[in-house]
């Protein structure tokens, strides 16, 4: 019953929210490399009223896929769906792990793409004269984790201002305490993780160096999040961890809890609903319109 209920609620707001966009357009601007891989690519989505606004904001989009896969194409609805209510949006690929890149790959690897894609987005701007002075990043899954990682630990290095990030089902803490193992540290890291290593507290400081929630302090910047009570992937003690430290960190945030979904977020249209309500209501405050 809970389900059928949960699908027709999904029906109506799709349908509500396909309306009430009708008419509005945007440009779409493909592949704009930012990097030398191969997959470094690009592609922003420019609402027509950009053009004519004194400032805008941008909301970078960054795929899931286990950090193994998925393609930028994955996050358009979510670039359309912001860009026809009038901000700029842009979804970016980065390179995949696979064991055949273990320790080149890696998360700071991909946080460094992120980095490139920032300055890209700067310099398109310009061309473009559409005066972007701030960004949020958003996520979904692994995507969700290097975009809370990225905006975490390296706030200072992006080359427009961060404004919030706003993220869904994204890894937060790769404790082996909330994943059973080092086994996910060691791959984002590039560590061989050892027996000693977890012994002497060398594993722990290795997951915190890819654990967004280890870089959370009172001057993080705002955040959504969401998680889902039936997630097989991304299991509860990630999104335990995110509510303990923002808790006690005093940082602006916003949790929109799925209770009856899994890892797509697919069950809770009512969940959907406040999340998108708290991504506009930041936008409107961060960006300023």
């Amino acid at each position: 019953m809970q389900a059928m209920l949960a699908a027709w609620l999904t029906l109506i707001l799709a349908f509500t929210s396909c309306f009430g966009l009708v008419g509005e357009k945007y440009d779409v601007y493909e592949d704009i490399r930012y990097g030398e891989a191969e997959r470094d690519l690009v592609t922003v989505y420019v609402p027509k009223n950009a053009y004519d606004r004194d400032y805008n904001g941008c909301i970078l989009y960054i795929h899931g896929g286990s950090w193994q896969g998925g393609e930028k194409e994955d996050m358009a609805p979510h670039c359309k769906k912001l860009a026809m209510q009038g901000y700029i949006t842009a979804t970016m690929s980065y390179s995949l792990y696979s064991d055949e890149v273990f320790g080149k790959v890696t998360a700071f690897t991909m946080c460094d793409e992120i980095d490139a894609c920032i300055d890209a987005i700067k310099k398109f701007g310009e061309e473009k004269k559409l005066n972007i002075t701030k960004l949020a990043t958003s996520g979904y899954s692994a995507g969700g984790h290097l975009s809370m990682l990225y905006s975490y630990s390296r706030p200072g290095d992006s080359s427009i201002e961060l404004a919030f990030t706003a993220n869904r089902v994204g890894p937060s803490d790769m404790g082996a305490d909330v994943w059973g193992s080092y086994g996910l540290a060691s791959m984002l890291a590039g560590v061989e993780i050892t027996d000693e290593m977890k012994q002497n507290g060398e594993a722990e400081k290795i997951a915190d160096s890819v654990s967004p929630v280890a870089f959370v302090n009172k001057d993080t910047m705002p955040s959504i999040f969401a998680y889902a009570g039936n997630d097989p992937l991304v299991q509860k003690g990630n999104r335990l961890s995110m509510e303990k430290v923002f808790s006690e960190s005093g940082s602006e945030y916003e949790y929109i809890f799925f209770p009856f979904s899994g890892h797509g977020l697919l069950l809770d249209p009512i969940s959907e609903m406040y999340y998108y309500k708290a991504l506009y209501g930041y936008c409107e405050e961060y960006f300023g319109y």
